[in-house]
């Protein structure tokens, strides 16, 4: 009867072991009002920027950024229907972050490094943001920094120089004139 008890509870002990691992480990998305929050602020940045320059080509080109990023990113969830760490789906690539970085990679692109350093800086804190608050994996929020970069790095292009070369005709001939704007 005891080797009857032992084997029956080694058995359950085995069966338990084997559903223990086979259920995925889940935690619990906490509330993300800053990854919330920089998703929309950011690009409202990006494109107030343009707009402050009165730079209508480069408000254009942002708005086919991230409407290339956004729509990609949807097409790519879908596709991939990854599994995000609370255990529901769509988490590859993170839309926040694929708006965010496309913000950031908009100003890179059209106006220096220099003035989108802040615009990086707050698109990897959206990053960080979301991962801590597990609505998604390391790996989702850089595929949606991939996803956001590269739409901006396709879709924007640098602002000319500020160099004007003109020919003028006057009663002595003609005149070559040249002006740089600092």
């Amino acid at each position: 009867m005891q080797t009857f008890v032992r084997s029956s509870l080694r058995a359950l002990a085995l069966a338990l072991g084997f559903l223990v691992l086979s259920v995925q480990a889940q935690v619990t998305e906490t509330p993300d009002p800053v990854g919330d929050a920089l998703r929309i602020l950011l690009p409202l940045g990006a494109a107030g920027l343009a707009w402050y320059k009165e730079d209508m080509d480069g408000l254009k080109q942002f708005g086919v950024t991230l409407v290339v990023a956004q729509g990609t990113t949807e097409v790519l969830k879908h596709a991939i229907d990854s599994t995000r760490p609370s255990g529901s789906g769509y988490g590859f690539p993170s839309s926040h972050v694929s708006a965010a970085f496309s913000a950031a990679g908009f100003v890179h692109q059209r106006y220096g490094v220099q003035q989108a350093l802040p615009f990086y800086v707050l698109a990897t804190v959206t990053a960080w943001e979301r991962v801590h608050h597990h609505h998604h994996f390391t790996k989702d929020v850089v595929g949606g920094a991939a996803v956001g970069l590269g739409s901006a790095f396709l879709f924007t292009h640098p602002l000319p120089d500020g160099s004007v070369l003109s020919l003028q005709m006057h009663q002595g001939g003609p005149w070559l004139a040249y002006a740089r704007s600092w």
